[in-house]
């Protein structure tokens, strides 16, 4: 019979059943036909055909197993059995079940995020060629350099420039900051986007001198314009300009990857002026973005040569640009990133530590699953002695316990990916930072394939030890009306061990990025955050690039009048408040020099800072004095530094009068102030450098207003002040000190709750696995204890009994998980930017929870051990 054939037959038994029959009763008449023909009675012919035909149903069974795929057919019926035991033992089975879902549909949940960001296409249009340009370990490439990129490269095509800024759009109603992407003509074309209403920007757009073109996106056209379909030529005042609304993009469009440094989503888009004939600038490290697209055939190593050949160039025609702080030569490198790569960036630390709890998860589940199903094969050891009476071999009764298992981990694997996709989703929400290549994971077939790989390794993984020694048992013993295995107790111990080693290593995680969370929430701030409220103000580029002292001196106007409101103590200005540096770069004490005889450099996190601002904070002065309002422009110029920088200066509190270049200008120091939090991921100090605002033009300030006031009042009122000093100014991100302190532990604290929570789960399986040991072994071993009760053991023996063995081996696990904790705590450090080392405290809270939870797993059996009528025991037996 062809082979499509008996396959076939193997998913229509009752066809199949009914053909047999059919064929059977054919013979059976048949036969009967020629014996009357030999002259017997219809009585004695069928007599004699029944008997000629033998037994029917083992004729039937011959021919079934002949006209099917017989190793198919039992597999199946194997199967069905596995189904039968779901309905036999619910409990169990859905506890196994869960256990299941909660591993797979886990590792389903991060697959999904990695899918989401590595595998599946980016929206835009040949994804895979577009590269972003970097330069000189991560820097951006400036305007002018971007101008020389476009001019010279052989390899790429379509390059464009973004840059991404706050902006203040006035004209409808109250004043409104925006996000705005400032770029080329070429910046949509590159990506594919065309614009939903008007068009994208056109070439001459970007020449200077033009009103600049304005492109809307689909979210703030419907926010915030209503969904006007006559928006377009509509002219806005973009920063106290005129510029014309030219289009609104595509609803699905969106660029705002804080990978790229694109903190949040952008609002609007307009031109970029260049200017093609302005002289060359090296940049520094501004969150410019230089986008473009590799040549049809080219790789990326044609990219990276003729990138270092375009570096070299410049850096041979242009020499003034390129020089080091010495004053020597330097040669710029670029680099094409691709642009997924840059896009990820910091995501992966994150996946990876998702991936590797997901693992430890899904191995806990495997144990505990695994015990389960020992437990169940032992007590089923009647039932394989029955199958192999009857013939069943070894390897048959083993493919039977790992199909079961199959059931089981197909169960759990649906419910997993039923979940799976609410999991992202949930997962993608609570993250500490906005994430849009995650938040785009969806489940597809590739999802459901590694989610069925996976449930079926996992199958293997926790079904073999149960198929193994159940399969084992000999029939005499096992078919003995009082049988009582002792195997697999070694297996069950071991997998304990291994349960209690992954449960303890993920909370040894847990602790440790526990600690480090405790460790920043309890040091010391150097200010007192208390009855503080932060805002940011931005002036428009108009008063930004203008040099008149009514543009330098805006915010100190803002400051005069907010200090005038009735509640308010004081009120500053500064670059970047504590928790959030500004820029950081070297500085040089002059007069100090190291071991080579150059001027000895360190870096240092830079602040502008008005002169209330150590009084508003309540920064402690300890030498010297504070800025003062004749600290301007014109005057010699003054810094403010704190006890880390004359610390690593070696120069103690005898700061005063030394001199410093920051940057690359003489500053005296006329003031020492105490240290405060620079960072919020990091207690430790940090050499800091504090300059007189008034000296310096800088367009975006955070202005902190310390006030008894309530502080939606207090709101209210600053920015009524700044609105009769400037009708046209925008207040925005306005938060209270706290609320903007704890918004800087977000990370650590999602760090505890993702690890925390793999743990505690962990836990919980490594509990139920406990439990069902210990009560497997007082089941084991009822009569051994009704025998020693009866003969006088205290319940103290009959707790060793139970526990002695188990005891060592959860203690084992516990050893092996602490030495996992300790072994892996600087990986875990580095992927959660985490400062605490774990200390032996927390090494020994671990350890006691979890030997209280494992002893509170074992209490209700063992009491039920203590608690048997020797009597009544012994009549069971």
């Amino acid at each position: 019979m062809a082979l499509f054939r008996r396959f076939l037959n193997v998913f229509r038994p009752a066809r199949l059943d009914r053909e047999l029959n059919e064929e059977l009763e054919f013979h059976r008449e048949m036969r009967q036909r020629r014996l009357r023909e030999r002259g017997l009675s219809a009585p004695e012919a069928e007599a004699e055909a029944r008997r000629r035909m033998g037994n029917l149903s083992v004729t039937k069974e011959e021919m079934r197993d002949a006209r099917v795929v017989q190793w198919l057919a039992s597999s199946l019926q194997d199967l069905r059995h596995g189904l039968v035991l779901l309905r036999r033992d619910p409990g169990v089975s859905s506890l196994i079940v869960l256990v299941l879902a909660l591993g797979i549909g886990g590792n389903a949940v991060v697959f999904t995020l990695l899918k989401a960001a590595f595998l599946d296409p980016l929206p835009y249009r040949d994804a895979g060629r577009l590269v972003t340009i970097v330069k000189d370990r991560g820097w951006s490439p400036s305007p002018s350099e971007f101008v020389e990129l476009r001019a010279r490269s052989r390899m790429l095509e379509q390059i464009a420039f973004a840059e991404h800024r706050d902006m203040q759009l006035s004209g409808t109603g109250e004043p409104l900051r925006v996000f705005a992407g400032r770029v080329t003509a070429s910046f949509f074309p590159l990506l594919g986007v065309n614009a939903s209403l008007g068009r994208t920007f056109l070439a001459e757009e970007n020449q200077p001198g033009r009103t600049p073109a304005v492109l809307l996106t689909d979210g703030f056209w419907r926010a915030r314009m209503g969904a006007d379909s006559s928006v377009v030529g509509r002219t806005l005042r973009l920063d106290g300009q005129p510029a014309v609304v030219v289009g609104v993009l595509a609803p699905e469009f969106h660029f705002d990857y804080p990978g790229l440094r694109i903190p949040e989503p952008v609002d609007i888009y307009f031109s970029y002026p260049f200017n093609p004939s302005a002289p060359l600038d090296s940049g520094g490290n501004e969150a410019y973005l230089v986008l473009a697209r590799l040549r049809g055939g080219v790789t990326r190593a044609q990219a990276k040569s003729d990138l270092e050949r375009l570096a070299r160039d410049l850096a041979r025609e242009f020499p003034t640009q390129y020089r080091t702080r010495e004053g020597g030569p330097r040669i710029a490198t670029f680099e094409a990133l691709p642009l997924r790569d840059a896009i990820v960036g910091t995501e992966r630390s994150l996946l990876w530590l998702l991936l590797a709890g997901v693992a430890v998860l899904l191995l806990t589940a495997c144990a505990n699953t695994a015990l389960l199903l020992l437990a169940r094969s032992l007590r089923r050891g009647r039932e394989v002695a029955i199958r192999a009476t009857l013939g069943a071999t070894r390897l048959r009764l083993i493919r039977q316990f790992l199909l079961e298992g199959v059931v089981l981990a197909a169960c759990g694997g649906t419910a997993g990916l039923l979940l799976s996709g609410w999991g992202a989703r949930l997962l993608v929400a609570v993250l500490p930072a906005r994430s849009p290549l995650l938040a785009s994971a969806h489940t597809d077939t590739r999802v459901i394939c590694f989610t069925l790989v996976i449930a079926l390794i996992s199958a293997i993984v926790f079904a073999i030890i149960p198929a193994l020694k159940g399969s084992r048992g000999t029939p005499g013993p096992a078919l003995s009306a009082h049988a009582a295995t002792r195997e697999g107790n070694r297996w069950r111990h071991a997998i304990i061990a291994l349960e209690a080693a992954l449960s303890v290593f993920l909370l040894c995680g847990a602790g440790l990025v526990a600690q480090n969370l405790g460790a920043l929430i309890s040091a010391p701030m150097g200010f007192d955050p208390s009855h503080v409220m932060v805002m940011r103000v931005k002036l428009p580029s108009l008063q930004e690039n203008s040099l008149q002292a009514k543009a330098r001196f805006a915010f100190q106007r803002y400051l005069e009048k907010i200090v005038a409101i009735p509640g308010v103590d004081s009120a500053a200005t500064v670059t970047g408040p504590p928790l959030h540096p500004a820029r950081a770069g070297p500085t040089e004490l002059v007069g100090v020099t190291d071991a080579t005889g150059r001027l000895k450099s360190a870096i240092a996190y830079n602040h502008l800072v008005s002169p209330d601002y150590f009084r508003t904070l309540r920064i402690p002065l300890l030498a010297g004095r504070s800025f003062r309002d004749d600290d301007v422009a014109g005057r010699p110029r003054v810094t403010i530094v704190n006890q880390e920088f004359a610390r690593l200066f070696g120069l103690g509190r005898d700061v005063v009068g030394k001199q410093i270049f920051e940057p690359g200008e003489p500053f005296t120091i006329v003031g020492l102030v105490g240290d405060v939090r620079t960072q919020g991921l990091r207690t430790a100090p940090f050499p800091e450098v504090y300059l007189s605002s008034l000296q310096f033009d800088w367009a975006n300030v955070y202005l902190l207003v310390r006030s008894s006031l309530p502080p939606a009042q207090l709101v209210k009122e600053v920015k009524g002040a700044i609105e009769s000093a400037n009708a046209d100014q925008a207040v925005f991100d306005v938060t209270t000190m706290q609320e903007f302190i704890a918004g800087s532990l977000v990370g650590p604290r999602f760090q505890v709750f993702l690890i925390g929570a793999f743990a505690l789960l962990a836990v919980a399986m490594a509990t139920a696995g406990m439990y069902s040991v210990v009560s497997f072994l007082v089941a084991q071993r009822t009569g051994e204890i009704a025998i020693r009760m009866a003969l006088g053991a205290s319940g103290a023996a009959i707790v060793r009994t139970v526990l002695g063995t188990t005891s060592l081996w959860v203690l084992a696990g516990l050893a092996g998980g602490l030495g996992l904790g300790l072994a892996a705590s600087r990986t875990l450090r580095s992927l959660t930017n985490t400062e605490a080392a774990g200390s032996p405290g927390m090494y020994a809270a671990v350890a006691l929870f979890f030997l209280v939870v494992t002893l509170v797993a074992a209490y209700l059996p063992t009491q039920r051990a203590t608690r048997l009528d020797p009597a009544v025991a012994l009549r069971c037996e």
